[in-house]
Parts: structure tokens; C-alpha cells; sequence
């Protein structure tokens, strides 16, 4: 149990609704998959936090005319395989004690799934350390909610996280078939949230892509990610960044990608591609089983 340097509040002094997520002017809570989720999607998460606020001061030792009045009800949401997080609050106290918090979270920026806690927070500004052992602190939290409520997004079946949309231009080529955003500054970051995979629901070979058990276009797009991913390492991640990683971040997929296809390591994998490219184009043709099944 850890002990907390000033005093904090009991369970009972607060009381939390269960959290909703918003998407498209439809409500899901923690036990339903939002249908019409996608990666880009923006969304919302909202709650509500009320509290006794005579129990409340007599448990953190606040004084009305001071600590009582700088309480806020935060809401926050973990991204575990993004990495990503998000937080709002709304002032709480004697004069208000219930408040409602809405949370947005915007498109791009979360997978799989999210962890949604409350918090009761003091405010700024810091004060002058009471006797009586009362947080003064802005940031303190008095209060956090024990277990998280846990929305699921997504099935984690997938090797990539694709996105079918329409491309409109710009970042999204009209006429391409995908799009590939990979980012490689930091191996260990979730590997969720580095990297994603596009496809144009306007192409002509939008279905076939799409396909699960399509036998011709999976490689391909397999050995196009690959590459995309393995060239983007080489030229940003430095030497030593190739070797250790932790469970499920960017690096320990990509060795588990390159052991697959590759019969190596990524460091392996980036040694070959850097003194002889074509090799390893040419590897991961045969390792994906490029156009095998093209007749």
C-alpha cells in the first residue's frame, strides 16, 4: 500500500457514474464494442463525479475558504497500445459538488482499446504546507479510482491495423491503392500506435485488399509494409536502438515480422538492406510469397 504525503480521501466521500463513450451521437458503455468505430474516428468519452463535500474536508483536512474551492473532477483515458493520453476536469466543491466531464479524443490517436479513470485533483496555486498534513500542492490527487472501466475498440486479430477510407487527395494519393504511416523514432513506443495501414475504398482492388483470405494481395501488401517499415528504421533509428525492446512496442514486432519473413533479426534485416537493398528486396519477396499464387 502506498502511503500518500498528505492526506487523501476515502472511496465513500466520492461517487462516479459509469463513463460513455460518444461517437457519432450514439452512446456505448464498457461492456459494448462501438459499431461504427474506425482509427480516424473522433470520439468522446464522458462522465459524471460527485462528492460529499463535508466528508471530503473533513477526510483531506481543506479548508473551506481555500482548498475546498480549488477541487477539480478529472477524467482520464490511457491508450495502452497508442501510448497516448487524454484528460479533462471541471471545477467540484461545496457549491457545485457534482460535475460533468467530457473527454475528446481525436482520430488517429487511440487503438484497440482505452482505460478510463476518475480523479479528484487539487488546483493551483501552490500554497504553504499546512500542519495538519492537507494536500497544498497543485496536482495533488486526493482521490483515484481503483479499477479502470475498459472500452474495447477494436479486435486484436489483425497483423496490421487497417483502415479502409476514401482517399481524398493530399496525404491520401487519389489513385493509390494504400497508404502506409510508420513512424520510427522510437522502437519502444506501442507498436498500435506507430504504425497503420490505409486502404482506398475508392480503388478498384479495394475489396480484394480488404480480403482476409485473398491469397495474391496480402503478400503484396505484407512485403510493401515491410519495406516501407525497414527503410523508415534505417534511416531514423540509431545503431544502438536495434537490439532490446519491450513486450509489444514497435521493435518486438518488427523482430517477430523479421524472424517471420526474413529467417533474421531486424538488426539483421537493416544490416542487409543497408549494404545490399536488392538483396532484401528480393528476400522478402520469397519470405511473403510474392505473386506465388499469380497464374
Amino acid at each position: 500500500m502506498r502511503v500518500q504525503p498528505f492526506r487523501a480521501v476515502s472511496p465513500a466521500a466520492v461517487s462516479c457514474s459509469v463513463p460513455a463513450l460518444l461517437l457519432d451521437g450514439q452512446r456505448t458503455g464498457p461492456d459494448e464494442r462501438p459499431v461504427d468505430w474506425t482509427y480516424i474516428s473522433d470520439f468522446a468519452i464522458t462522465g459524471q463525479m460527485s462528492i460529499d463535500a463535508a466528508r471530503v474536508a473533513a477526510e483531506s483536512g481543506l479548508s473551506a475558504d481555500d482548498g475546498m474551492t480549488r477541487l477539480l473532477a478529472v477524467l482520464r483515458v490511457d491508450c495502452p497500445s497508442t501510448g497516448r493520453r487524454f484528460l479533462w476536469a471541471a471545477p467540484i466543491g461545496p457549491d457545485h459538488p457534482a460535475a460533468e466531464i467530457t473527454v475528446k479524443v481525436p482520430g488517429g490517436t487511440a487503438a484497440q482499446d482505452l482505460e478510463v479513470r476518475y480523479e479528484l485533483v487539487l488546483d493551483g496555486p501552490d500554497g504553504i504546507a499546512p500542519d495538519n498534513r492537507a494536500a497544498y500542492l497543485k496536482g495533488s490527487r486526493l482521490f483515484t479510482g481503483e479499477e479502470p472501466f475498459r472500452f474495447t475498440l477494436e479486435g486484436d486479430d489483425a497483423v496490421f491495423p487497417v483502415e479502409a477510407v476514401r482517399f481524398r487527395g493530399g496525404e491520401f494519393p487519389r489513385d493509390a491503392a494504400w497508404l502506409v504511416k510508420f513512424s520510427a523514432d522510437d522502437l519502444n513506443a506501442p507498436f498500435l500506435g506507430s504504425v497503420r495501414l490505409f486502404v482506398n475504398k475508392d480503388h478498384p482492388a479495394a475489396e480484394a485488399l480488404l480480403g482476409a483470405d485473398n491469397s495474391i494481395a496480402q503478400p503484396i501488401i505484407i512485403r510493401d509494409i515491410l519495406t516501407q517499415m525497414l527503410v523508415s528504421v534505417a534511416l531514423t533509428a540509431g545503431d544502438e536502438a536495434l537490439d532490446e525492446f519491450d513486450e509489444g512496442s514497435t521493435g518486438a514486432c518488427l523482430e517477430e515480422l523479421c524472424a517471420s519473413y526474413l529467417d533474421t533479426t531486424l538488426r539483421g534485416a537493416v544490416d542487409v538492406l543497408t549494404r545490399d537493398p536488392g538483396r532484401l528486396l528480393a528476400l522478402l519477396q520469397a519470405g511473403t510469397g510474392f505473386l506465388k499464387e499469380l497464374k
